[in-house]
């Protein structure tokens, strides 16, 4: 009886101890299958101006209208804001520079991820709209204010743990080749990476239309952590930008690399927007290679204080430039005392170089009326100057305002305005149209706009906008100016499920008047005029799934004339290809 209780698990002195004990026959074996389906995170969040906003204030563009405009460029989707010109040096490689409001290289701010995009290099005045990659953005917002366009640019950031790769393939008139690969993956841990890539050429085209061989490489690295529970992250991005243009005729030859670097940290209060936030985030970029221009290198550090509400957002933004770029204090709120009013401002300190201190200041009233009816009125003052890095640019003070009576319903939106603009005198021109030396000043100028869409019939929309400087008017901004577009999208073909094929067809055309303003002519020094054009494109594409096939023609009218006096344009030049999204 004794003997039944001794302990058998002891070790015995001398040699091995046997585990005598019995299995333990009555537990299942764990047989539940490893979780595998996709799952969504928190993100970053977009650096975009704080709402709430009057209404037609900020145009956005998401992914999906990016990739259905076909726009190639950032200057191709600036041409939907009413009274912008493009001033396009040729086609596909050669400059498009945006201008607006008569204001030369002050019409135009970039914001990258939240970060100001600064011209370097030997377009240090005028930063050029096209040698900005759109492959890495995913939304592009533009605030409209009477003289200036401030544009946030928005990067991918991949929400789902779904690992996501895409490829893409264009090809076309003179020898057009484009390649695109891009991978994005993120952990349920909240560790994501993202890489993109475009290779992009083009032959030398005839002589006339002043478009020569073009090369470029786009290379977007971002690594992010940002946990499930979304209250703090961050993130590093990378961005490479190397092109090479060939000189020609009346095209000058430039090479330049850049590289952009971003590294950012942020802590919330929630993770639904609401309450305060903490941003900071440290730049640097610089380019090299330039034949004309020394390597350059700029860094910056910013701080961004925010606190939302449910009906009111007020945020603070600190920049600390170095190695010449400026020093800033930015204050942006929105308010909707009521439902029906809205109010937004924005002021700006910008201390430079030099002993300058500059002010900017934005204010936004609007209101929404019945029936669909609105308006607003915006009102911009600055003393201050166009370009950060040119010492010698003197502050100039203006004070701007406008007007607009809006009206939104199911089949129709439209706002007409009329504004004014103070004198002005821009600096210079930008390097990469060789061909015009700088802008005459721009006296004081009384403006028309209006904009809108109308839905004729299921799936065909009429849309558009007109700009006329009825008094005054400066350089490349002609009379009469206009884009009308008529766009069919419907996902019809219901043979396929969930409505995954969709169809979207476009026809567009841009117009101006005949103007005696078209810059200064390097060369002589005389004034150079604008012939009245109208260039009409075309967009047509399939969209099955994940795969978008597209076939656009531009100058399908095949005019004669150009954007710029003396610099050509191809006639109905073609390009097509095809993007594909898919899921691992």
């Amino acid at each position: 009886m004794l003997a039944a209780q001794v302990d058998t698990t002891r070790r015995r002195e001398g040699r091995a101890r046997t585990d005598t004990t019995v299995r333990d026959t009555t537990t299942a074996r764990d047989t539940t299958a490893r979780d595998t389906s996709a799952a969504l995170l928190p993100v970053f969040g977009p650096a975009i101006v704080p709402g709430p906003l009057p209404k037609h204030t900020r145009y956005t563009f998401t992914n999906d209208s990016i990739l259905l405009s076909g726009a190639r460029t950032l200057s191709d989707l600036l041409i939907h804001i009413p009274g912008i010109y493009i001033a396009r040096g040729g086609w596909y490689g050669q400059a498009e520079i945006a201008l607006y409001g008569g204001r030369g290289p002050a019409s135009l701010e970039v914001y990258w991820d939240g970060v100001p995009m600064v011209p370097l290099g030997r377009d240090s005045i005028y930063l050029d709209p096209a040698r900005i990659p759109l492959g890495p953005v995913e939304r592009v917002d533009v605030i409209v204010l009477p003289a200036t366009l401030r544009v946030y640019l928005v990067t991918a950031q991949n929400r789902s743990t779904a690992p996501l790769t895409q490829l893409g393939v264009v090809t076309g008139q003179q020898d057009i080749a484009d390649y695109r690969a891009g991978y994005a993956t993120r952990t349920r841990s909240g560790l994501g990476v993202s890489f993109l890539a475009d290779w992009a050429s083009i032959g030398t085209g005839p002589v006339a239309n002043t478009t020569t061989s073009f090369g470029t490489s786009d290379i977007w690295f971002k690594a992010e952590y940002v946990p499930p529970d979304g209250l703090v992250g961050a993130s590093f991005q990378i961005a490479s930008s190397s092109w090479h243009r060939a000189s020609g005729n009346q095209v000058e030859g430039w090479r330049q690399d850049r590289r952009d670097r971003l590294l950012s940290v942020f802590v919330a209060q929630r993770d639904d927007g609401r309450g305060w936030r903490l941003t900071a985030t440290l730049g640097t970029s610089g380019i090299s290679q330039d034949t004309l221009v020394a390597r350059r290198n700029v860094s910056a550090a910013n701080l961004v204080v925010s606190q939302a509400w449910r009906n009111a957002t007020i945020a603070g933004t600190a920049r600390f430039g170095a190695a010449g770029l400026p020093q800033q204090l930015e204050a942006q709120a929105g308010w909707m005392p009521l439902r029906p009013f809205t109010l937004a401002g924005t002021v700006r300190r910008t201390v430079y170089t030099g002993n300058r201190t500059g002010v900017r200041a934005f204010g936004a009233a609007g209101i929404t009326l019945l029936l669909g009816l609105s308006a607003r009125a915006e009102v911009a003052w600055q003393d201050d100057a166009q370009s950060p890095l040119v010492t010698t640019d003197q502050l100039q003070r203006t004070l701007d305002v406008a007007g607009w009576i809006g009206l939104d319903n199911r089949l129709i939106t439209l706002e007409v305005g009329r504004g004014r603009r103070d004198p002005f005198a821009p600096l210079g021109f930008a390097a990469g149209i060789s061909t015009v030396d700088s802008l005459n000043p721009t006296p004081r100028t009384e403006f028309v706009a209006a904009h809108g869409s109308l839905r004729i019939a299921p799936g065909f929309r009429l849309s558009g906008w007109y700009f006329d400087p009825v008094v005054g008017g400066g350089d490349f901004e002609p009379p009469r100016h206009g884009l009308v577009s008529l766009s069919f999208y419907s996902k019809f073909w219901r043979v396929f499920k969930s409505g995954i094929f969709a169809l979207r067809g476009e026809v567009a055309m841009e117009s101006w008047s005949h103007a005696t303003l078209g810059g200064i002519d390097r060369a002589t020094g005389a004034q150079r005029a604008m012939t009245g054009s109208s260039f009409v494109n075309t967009n047509l594409e399939i969209q099955l799934a994940g795969v978008t096939i597209f076939w656009a023609v531009q100058n399908i009218n095949v005019m004669r004339s150009s954007y710029v006096e003396g610099l050509g344009y191809p006639k109905a030049a073609q390009q097509y290809g095809a993007r594909w999204f898919f899921t691992n």
